[in-house]
């Protein structure tokens, strides 16, 4: 099999304001990649579906420079692929940025392409360790008129009715400080009750003094991870920090490379890796990490589109949660991919067994918000 075209669509989307320690999150936007073959089989992969805002309209032109590189490359060689579009071309393009990110729609749409030629989903072909996955739901951003007692709706809305055993709130903003931010997490705990867990996530928005700070007020509250505290190459901070807190680190959705996650994990700097397999160049590197992770003793819990994460997260026996993006952050979810991913009643999801990905993009709800 070859692969003959590899096109390139962005789109975007209006939706609510909200922000979290460090960035401000306006329209949504999703860019998608397929790839086509000789035999008629094509694969989708994209960047997007969350709720952060990245610059997608800049993704096509590396689409169109990793064109004439692809065309003629056999898809089922998915490591190869990311391997010579990617540290092979440090040099040229850098260690990572748009350029990774590119590379890994590229490398889940072949991978789309690999599960559909033999019949097996993503998650099979990568172990298939686990058949169901406990899932956490991702809110508590900071949004325009949204005061405590919204929060608590929220996250009460998340754990009551969406069946989550677990709810991740923001904290960072500069303007609310560690004693607002403190207020929100107890309204949040008050809110859910003591069963459900809570996650906070600072998104690299803190020194470390304050976040070790943070670290000493968070167990009276019963968090169970402290999210990105620190910017991500401050290895000897998150070192510092994981040895003095109770409450267990976790990082790594901004990582792109292994080299980083190696660092990080020689320095101890974390319990738990938010591996993305679209910031890292696809499956095959977010799988490498996988294993060091396992051999380091410690756990995944994907960070990124719920579509794309899950069949990762559920082929690996230290797969620990799958990242939820609730109607709330985008209502466009609701529509956005077929089947939706939701979870089941016990807060966990069910991995389907559709070859490849298992999921689609909704193109006749995306193609209204075609902008390149």
């Amino acid at each position: 099999m070859k692969i003959t075209d590899i096109t390139s669509e962005v789109f975007e989307w209006e939706r609510p304001g909200i922000w979290n320690g460090g960035h401000f999150y306006g329209p949504g936007r999703l860019h998608k990649v397929t790839v086509y073959t000789d035999e008629g089989i094509t694969g989708s992969g994209w960047n997007g579906g969350t709720a952060a805002e990245r610059p997608l309209n800049l993704f096509p032109g590396y689409v169109d420079y990793f064109r004439p590189l692809v065309i003629g490359r056999d898809p089922m060689e998915t490591r190869a692929l990311a391997h010579d579009l990617g540290e092979k071309l440090i040099k040229i393009l850098g260690p990572g940025g748009i350029n990774t990110q590119v590379l890994a729609a590229i490398n889940i749409a072949c991978w789309d392409i690999k599960g559909k030629a033999t019949g097996q989903s993503i998650h099979k072909m990568l172990g298939g360790a686990q058949d169901r996955v406990r899932t956490y739901i991702a809110g508590g951003y900071y949004a325009q008129g949204k005061g405590i007692e919204e929060l608590q709706e929220e996250v009460q809305f998340n754990v009551e009715e969406m069946h989550a055993s677990a709810v991740k709130i923001k904290i960072g903003d500069p303007n609310m400080g560690i004693a607002g931010d403190m207020r929100r997490i107890e309204a949040s705990r008050k809110a859910i009750g003591d069963k459900a867990t809570l996650l906070v996530d600072a998104n690299c928005s803190l020194d470390l003094e304050t976040s070790l700070e943070f670290s000493r007020q968070l167990p009276q509250y019963d968090v169970y991870w402290f999210e990105e505290p620190l910017p991500i190459h401050n290895y000897e901070g998150h070192r510092q920090l994981s040895e003095a807190s109770s409450v267990k680190i976790a990082t790594g959705e901004n990582g792109y490379h292994f080299a980083h996650f190696k660092t990080l994990l020689d320095h101890k700097g974390a319990s738990i890796l938010n591996v993305d397999v679209a910031i890292v160049p696809g499956y095959d590197i977010a799988m490498d990490i996988s294993d060091l992770a396992s051999e380091r003793g410690v756990s995944i819990a994907p960070h990124g589109c719920q579509e794309l994460q899950l069949p990762l997260v559920a082929s690996i026996p230290h797969g620990e949660f799958l990242e939820i993006y609730p109607v709330a952050v985008d209502p466009l979810r609701s529509e956005m991919f077929q089947p939706l991913l939701k979870p089941d009643t016990d807060g966990y999801v069910t991995v389907p067994d559709r070859p490849g990905i298992g999921y689609e993009l909704n193109m006749d709800l995306l193609n209204r918000y075609r902008v390149g």
